[in-house]
């Protein structure tokens, strides 16, 4: 999920100002507060495996899940990354398979035949559609806080 918080002038006007007095504390904390409104993403994915996945590989995928959030902030616009990813014993799972509805897995245990078996779509999608504009509407929270400390001193 890429979440982009664009348009505003006030953001340009927040990064233009950051950049002026060398404020990276500011900088900082909205790279923060961007990651803690992404923080509720985590959570929602990883309920929605069970549902998605077969019995006995969800617990697997479960533990494995990881998030991570990247701040970067240009000019007029913010962009905060979310990732999911999940580390096999042998090598990183292939999220984006499962998510599109296919769980690629040896027959039997043999690994020199392997098959594709239907699961459930968008395990990371419908989560993420649902919380979506809240994770957005935080996001332009914090660059309101910002907006104001600056404007405050």
């Amino acid at each position: 999920m890429s979440v982009r918080v664009s348009g505003s002038a006030q953001l340009h006007h927040v990064m233009k100002v950051l950049k002026e007095t060398g404020n990276k504390g500011l900088g900082k904390g909205m790279a923060a507060g961007f990651r803690l409104a992404a923080m509720p993403l985590g959570p929602a994915v990883a309920a929605e495996v069970p549902k998605a996945m077969p019995s006995g590989y969800a617990p697997v995928l479960s533990r494995s899940l990881q998030f991570r959030t990247q701040v970067r902030a240009f000019k007029y616009v913010a962009r905060a990354t979310w990732r999911v990813y999940g580390d096999g014993q042998q090598e990183r799972r292939d999220v984006p398979s499962l998510n599109r509805g296919v769980l690629r897995h040896p027959l039997f245990g043999n690994r020199e035949r392997w098959v594709d078996q239907k699961v459930r779509k968008g395990f990371v999608d419908r989560p993420v559609d649902r919380l979506g504009v809240d994770v957005r509407r935080e996001m332009n929270k914090v660059v309101d806080q910002v907006a104001d400390k600056i404007a405050r001193g």
